[in-house]
């Protein structure tokens, strides 16, 4: 079983007396029947806890913040109801300019101070002083003016357009959400190490943190709910290269407690194995997709646009990249979700019709760099798409780049990728996703210019109610389907594999799967 080695974070940190964990505090919320230590699967490291300095969020990253610092809400994705977590009550103005949130009484961090709207006042002047303001108020939705404290429970939220989205926004698990303790923080937010420093209000708090190599959390014994608290350590554990490598050869050694999985390689042997426990859900705020930047001709002309979706098999990428267990995507929001619109389809696999409107175009297409990240899937689906397209006499060059400020992204910002697939989202709600569609947009990376998108996307931002929401959200859909912006693929894959007897784990269908749920079958 992997082991991390010593490292001593709490020392390091003021009132470090207030971190010490002692068997007789661990146990005194050791939940009847639960508890032990469990080793679970991160994929790449989490470069630390201050969003200054790691402005993103992260599948390793996400699991490790929300353990250690909790949400306001989660919401129910059928129904859209929140379910308090550390607030218990969000109202909103007329206008949706302001939200009143109500925090729970009795929270406190793991190093005992109180969890009052002074923790939330702070966090967000912090980030929305920085020089990436624009980055968290985009993670926001419309713009943040600030937080304001009505009392020590009570804060509003005041942006200077309508979020209709807040409530979801509030639950997504979105990196911002997480914070420190207030007066932890400003005692030690200007310190070099500050970065290296976690003391949140969540069920767990951190033990250690070895970079490259992962992180133990164990219970943060001031935390409001000790009932959740099952387990008495998770060990976060870095597993990096190919699923069917590192992760599952731990898994099947008993070195690994519970593995996800991102593109679904692992899910067929684990599927045969009797020893395992396999859920495999999605990640529905998420979908891939290759996209068309219309700054660079003919990909302005819909009949080339379309000619290139009716000759991509969606239905043999996913059986080739993700060992036929990702769901196709035809629009943001996948079947189960109180927003998705049934009847849409993007352009079905036609070679025929394919070269059809490209003889319709009429003029040679020249060769295209289609760009994506280098990631072994990632890659493998761009090289199906290039072989896909030479069958209908179109010829594009594979290109990979980084995840980083100067990767891929930022060529796709810059304009620089007439072709790009990637993983799109978070969709968390119809009002704050792909409202960049329009032809006004500042972030409009497709470089569309659509009467027909525009007009649509207006009526989804008029929107005041539920219904209207979804009826706009729908009418948009549609659009996007003949103006063809985009082609989607697929659902993300998000699955789980667990040793057989462990119990816990919420069905998959969030990136924020919450790994400190687990227990043992008795």
């Amino acid at each position: 079983m992997f082991r991390l080695s010593k490292l001593a974070i709490c020392g390091a940190l003021a009132g470090a007396a207030a971190f010490m964990i002692g068997d007789t505090a661990v146990q005194a919320h050791h939940p009847a029947g639960t508890g032990g230590k469990f080793e679970v699967h991160m994929n790449r490291g989490i470069s630390g806890f201050d969003h200054i300095k790691v402005p993103q969020g992260g599948m390793g990253r996400f699991q490790v913040l929300y353990a250690v610092h909790d949400l306001l809400f989660r919401q129910d994705s059928k129904t859209g109801k929140l379910i308090p977590r550390l607030a218990v009550k969000a109202t909103h103005s007329d206008d949706y300019k302001k939200w009143r949130v109500t925090l729970r009484k009795g929270v406190r961090f793991s190093n005992g101070e109180e969890l009052t709207t002074e923790a939330y006042v702070h966090h967000f002047k912090r980030l929305l002083g920085s020089k990436l303001a624009g980055r968290y108020r985009a993670a926001l939705g419309p713009r943040l003016d600030r937080v304001v404290a009505v009392d020590k429970q009570v804060m509003d939220f005041i942006f200077s357009e309508p979020h209709l989205a807040f409530d979801s926004v509030m639950a997504a698990g979105i990196y911002v959400w997480y914070l420190n303790a207030p007066g932890f923080a400003k005692a030690n937010e200007n310190k070099p190490d500050y970065n290296r420093m976690s003391v949140g209000a969540g069920p767990y708090m951190v033990k250690e943190w070895i970079p490259g190599k992962g992180v133990t959390v164990v219970r943060n014994r001031n935390y409001w709910n000790p009932k959740e608290q099952h387990a008495d350590e998770i060990r976060y554990v870095i597993r990096t290269g190919p699923e069917t490598g590192a992760p599952w050869n731990a898994l099947r050694a008993k070195d690994l407690d519970v593995g996800w999985s991102l593109n679904g390689s692992i899910l067929p042997r684990a599927m045969k194995n009797k020893n395992f426990v396999v859920k495999n859900g999605g990640r529905g705020t998420m979908h891939w997709a290759v996209n068309f930047n219309q700054d660079y001709k003919p990909l302005d002309n819909l009949l080339v646009r379309k000619a290139l979706a009716h000759a991509i098999d969606r239905q043999a990428i996913l059986k080739v990249v993700t060992k036929g267990m990702a769901k196709l995507s035809n629009q943001a929001f996948p079947q189960g979700s109180r927003w998705h619109c049934p009847g849409i389809k993007f352009p079905d696999y036609d070679v025929a019709k394919a070269k059809a409107l490209l003889k319709q175009y009429g003029k040679p297409i020249p060769t295209f760099d289609i760009w994506t990240y280098n990631i072994p899937s990632f890659k493998k689906l761009t090289i199906m798409l290039q072989a896909m397209w030479k069958k209908v006499g179109v010829n594009v060059n594979v290109k990979v780049g980084g995840r980083g400020p100067s990767g891929v992204i930022f060529k796709i910002v810059k304009g620089e990728t007439p072709i790009y697939m990637i993983v799109q989202g978070p969709t968390i709600h119809p009002t704050i996703f792909e409202m960049n569609l329009h032809s006004k947009a500042k972030d409009n990376n497709w470089r569309v210019r659509s009467p027909k998108l525009d007009a649509a996307i207006e009526k989804v931002q008029a929107a005041r109610s539920d219904a209207d929401v979804k009826a706009a959200h729908c009418a948009l859909e549609q659009a996007k389907s003949e103006e063809v912006p985009y082609q989607p693929f697929e659902h993300a894959i998000l699955a789980t594999v667990a040793q057989k007897g462990i119990k816990g784990i919420p069905f998959p269908d969030n990136p924020i799967i919450g790994y400190h749920h687990l227990y043992r079958e008795k």
